[in-house]
């Protein structure tokens, strides 16, 4: 049996070993910078699908719903002067109110959805209607007023003689 034999037992000292490691730390710090930054950019594309969601949602209801209903007309006490105010959102008008906060749960995090809306009468026959989300998300929130929000406008139309 060979047996190698090392002519140099120096080997590495101390000090190399603590300046690789500190190196190896800086490069681990940064990965996980990225994986941070990552993860931060996906839950918030995952909130905008959400509120995208709710709003289409919202918006289908309210396109549903006949021009000559009363829940087209009422802002819940807005004024109807476009531009002006936007109003709580409720997709059954029998319960007006009530439903204007969805509160959805994400990777164990629970995020509240406010819907408002706000319909402007452009005249007789036409009628603007403008859903407005808003979520809040870390330092972006209401109470500094700057949440996130997603707005989708539509106009509705009266519909003509069927005869």
């Amino acid at each position: 049996m060979t047996q190698t034999v090392f002519k140099d037992k120096k080997g590495m000292s101390l000090v190399e070993v603590m300046i690789a490691l500190v190196i190896l730390l800086l490069v681990f710090l940064a990965l996980m910078q990225t994986a941070t930054l990552g993860i931060e950019s996906n839950m918030l594309n995952i909130l905008r699908e959400e509120a995208i969601k709710i709003g289409d949602e919202r918006m289908s209801a309210h396109r549903n719903t006949p021009f000559k209903n009363a829940f087209l007309n009422d802002t819940n006490g807005a004024s109807n002067s476009p531009g002006c105010c936007f109003a709580d959102d409720d997709v059954d008008p029998d319960t007006a109110g009530n439903q204007n906060v969805i509160t959805r749960s994400f990777r164990n995090v629970d995020v509240d959805f406010t819907i408002t809306r706000r319909i402007d009468n452009l005249s007789t026959d036409n009628k603007n209607i403008e859903i407005r989300v808003s979520y809040d998300w870390k330092e972006r929130n209401a109470v500094n007023g700057n949440p996130y929000t997603y707005t989708i406008t539509t106009v509705m139309k009266r519909p003509g003689d069927q005869s």
